[in-house]
């Protein structure tokens, strides 16, 4: 019996050698939290992914959940060939099995490259992660980190999960990316580090004792004018223009975005944010207040996108689309007043931002409702709602204060010919918002419209053709030569003005790099407002005698303006037909109380 148990044991021991011998052999292991996002109800959550290496032939498998796309699949064997790279592994000497223990049925995307390639460091060096930081963003072959969506609910889940560090894929600074990051670090309170490669994350993500508030992502917006030296706009417009409206415009812009900082500076969080914004429009104010009319609105207009995209931080899918078809409504709304010798430079211009601002909010409720989408993808979508509702803002106000003294006049059919030649001449830049609309306008027979938004798509996909043929200086004096000829109109000399304003920035820059920058918006200006400047006259000498009653420009609809207009001249008449009557009425009585009195005298004759 005793023989027997001691056999027996020995053949179990036999076959656990024998299993133990042609099992992988170990190599290391590691795990992370990494975090996720779920479409359907945009939330974020974190996961555990653990890899396990072992002695093999380059096999890398990805298990746990039900279904694993093959993005997250190919970002699974791209991060350990790197890893392996990185520390000086032969890739095909080893297995790598990444189990993710995820909470659905599926997995997908490329999101988690970088946490498993940080997976793979570790463990193939048994250097041991810290515990209290996460990472998102993809791998590239060369262990470059690639951007990813999805910022917003993933850092809020890392903030619910008690995490301390956040590492991000690295993006331009002052990008729009830049300001998401901004934005979500300020909203959760958790450092949100931006690491461009693998070599930077390991930096942080094997060493506890950094830590990340001092690393955490920053954004200025407040750029560095040389106000100071600034000399007065001293661009003056060839033609008879009207500054007033552009005035209004200005200062119209300026009090909407001052109604969105201070709301934004009601919310502790975003009191420092709220702070620099406000820096900006009092900034932007300035460069009016020295003449420079368009810059300063443009630089407010600038600073309410900005503002309006962090009041909405916290706004979820049903309030934002209702947000966004509210500016849609509006922007559908507006109908321009008829054009006269006197408005049609505002009004047309006017016509352009209407066309950019339902153009973009269009195409932003489109995608909004055609699929699901994050978080960030929501405050991306509020951003442009902010631009549309901008622009048609600035279409109304135009509209409301454009005059109507002049002419009734009305566009020549013969301008078709010169919108499709400059539509084709814009279209060889390739296909952009102010082509589109350009093309609504020429299809809808607004002609001046067409005319002068291809000038933009022309002007300024032209202008950056040159940027890298011609020095800084080239820049400057081109600039200045082409804006002191560009002077048609009210529009033109604004952008006009704008490239003397980028000229002066440019001659006072700090450094090359910046005084480069200056340059090319200088020249860039200065080309539109060229283009301006020489359709405008063209328009103007196009134009044909209108009846009173033709409506606004491509609507077909009468002017508001008009019919008051109208209603003045009928009040008028009324009131001289009244005078007169009365008029009448008392030569009448003086002559019958002459009559009665005549009367009189001759029957005392009689008697006597």
């Amino acid at each position: 019996m005793i023989r027997s148990s001691v056999l027996a044991i020995a053949v179990l021991l036999c076959l656990f050698a024998a299993f133990a011998s042609s099992a992988p052999a170990f190599v290391g292991s590691a795990v992370i939290r990494a975090p996720a996002v779920l479409i359907s109800n945009n939330t974020g959550s974190l996961t555990n992914i653990t890899l396990v290496v072992t002695k093999g032939n380059g096999t890398v498998s990805v298990i746990g959940p039900q279904t694993v796309a093959s993005s997250t699949l190919q970002s699974a064997r791209t991060a350990a060939i790197y890893a392996s790279n990185y520390t000086n592994h032969v890739f095909q000497n080893y297995n790598f099995t990444y189990d993710i223990m995820d909470v659905g049925d599926n997995v997908s995307g490329p999101s988690a490259g970088a946490a498993m390639t940080m997976l793979a460091v570790s463990a193939l060096t048994n250097r041991r992660l810290r515990s209290d930081f996460t990472m998102t963003g993809t791998i590239l072959s060369n262990g470059s980190i690639g951007q990813i969506g999805g910022v917003y609910d993933k850092t809020g889940a890392a903030k619910s999960a008690g995490v301390d560090l956040v590492l991000v894929p690295k993006v331009p600074q002052t990008s729009n990316e830049d300001e998401l990051y901004l934005l979500v670090q300020t909203n959760f309170g958790i450092p949100l580090v931006q690491v461009a490669n693998v070599s930077q994350a390991a930096h942080f993500a094997f060493n506890s004792s950094i830590s990340g508030l001092n690393n955490e992502t920053t954004y200025s917006f407040i750029a560095n004018y040389n106000l100071a030296r600034l000399p007065a706009a001293s661009i003056n417009c060839s033609a008879s223009c009207n500054y007033s409206t552009f005035g209004a415009l200005q200062n119209s812009t300026a009090a909407l975005t001052r109604e969105e900082v201070n709301m934004l500076a009601s919310n502790p969080k975003f009191s420092s944010i709220a702070m620099q914004l406000g820096s900006v429009l009092n900034q932007s104010v300035e460069i009016a207040n020295r003449g420079y009319l368009y810059v300063g609105a443009d630089f407010a207009f600038l600073d309410y996108v900005n503002t309006f995209y962090f009041n909405g931080y916290s706004t979820n899918r049903e309030s934002a689309l209702a947000r966004l078809d509210n500016v849609q409504s509006f922007c559908n709304s507006l109908n321009p007043p008829q054009l006269t010798t006197s408005n049609y430079d505002y009004v047309i211009s006017a016509e352009l931002r209407q066309l950019w601002g339902n153009y973009t909010i269009n195409s932003d409720v489109s995608s909004y409702n055609s699929s699901q989408i994050d978080s960030d993808q929501i405050l991306d979508e509020l951003y442009l709602g902010a631009e549309a509702n901008g622009w048609c803002t600035a279409a109304n106000l135009v509209y409301n204060a454009s005059s109507q003294r002049g002419q009734y006049v009305t566009v020549s059919p013969s301008l078709n010919a010169t919108a499709a030649q400059r539509l084709a001449r814009a279209k060889k830049y390739g296909y952009s918002m102010y082509y589109e609309t350009a093309l609504q306008a020429y299809n809808q027979s607004n002609y001046a419209a067409a005319i002068l938004d291809a000038d933009y798509a022309f002007a300024l996909s032209n202008a950056s053709s040159q940027f890298n043929i011609l020095s800084v200086q080239q820049l400057d004096n081109l600039s200045s030569s082409i804006a002191h000829n560009s002077t048609y109109g009210v529009w033109a000399t604004e952008f006009a003005d704008e490239a003397q304003f980028y000229a002066v920035q440019s001659a006072l820059a700090s450094n090359s790099s910046l005084a480069k920058t200056y340059a090319e918006s200088a020249y860039s200006a200065a080309l539109l407002a060229n283009q301006l400047s020489n359709d405008t006259r063209l328009i103007h000498d196009n134009f044909v005698a209108a009846p009173a009653h033709q409506g606004g420009q491509g609507t077909g609809t009468e002017s508001v303006y008009e019919a008051e207009y109208m209603q003045g001249i009928i009040i008028g008449l009324l009131a001289l037909i009244i005078a007169l009557l009365l008029a009448i009425m008392a030569l009448l009585a003086l002559i019958l109380t002459k009559l009665g009195s005549k009367r009189k005298r001759l029957r005392r004759r009689r008697r006597k």
